[in-house]
């Protein structure tokens, strides 16, 4: 198994991440959420980026997530995720102040703790779970 905090090239360490905000609603009863899949429902998922920097080579991001699901039949929610997952890091190379290429390493570190979360979240608050993908970094909304 591998350590999460590592990076391949070391330029960056975690010093903190946690939960900042988290919310979870399922407005469904049982029988009605039992039948979320992919061939009845369509989720849609944002995520955003809020970059800090600090004095002393140190900067801070937040992932915000935002997970919407409802029915393709008659587009009732099904359940709506919000998270906020904060991340505190050290740059370890002193001439390397990117914010771009920062970010990028920021989230790869952070991105395996807020994909176990959404994941245990939604499976434990009555849905199936959610599966999120490696975030691809070549789209265009990444808001910095």
């Amino acid at each position: 198994m591998s350590n999460v905090n590592v990076n391949k090239n070391d330029s960056i360490k975690i010093i903190k991440n946690f939960i900042q905000d988290l919310s979870f609603e399922n407005p469904q009863n049982v029988n009605e959420n039992n039948s979320i899949n992919n061939s009845n429902s369509d989720i849609d998922v944002n995520m955003n980026v809020v970059y800090k920097p600090y004095n002393n080579n140190f900067f801070s991001l937040n992932l915000k997530y935002t997970l919407d699901c409802s029915s393709k039949k008659n587009k009732k929610k099904l359940f709506n995720l919000e998270l906020d997952y904060f991340g505190f890091f050290e740059i370890l190379e002193t001439d390397n102040h990117n914010q771009k290429l920062l970010t990028e390493k920021g989230i790869k570190l952070l991105f395996p703790f807020a994909k176990e979360i959404i994941e245990d979240i939604t499976r434990k608050g009555g849905s199936v779970p959610i599966l999120l993908n490696e975030v691809n970094l070549n789209l265009k909304k990444v808001n910095y």
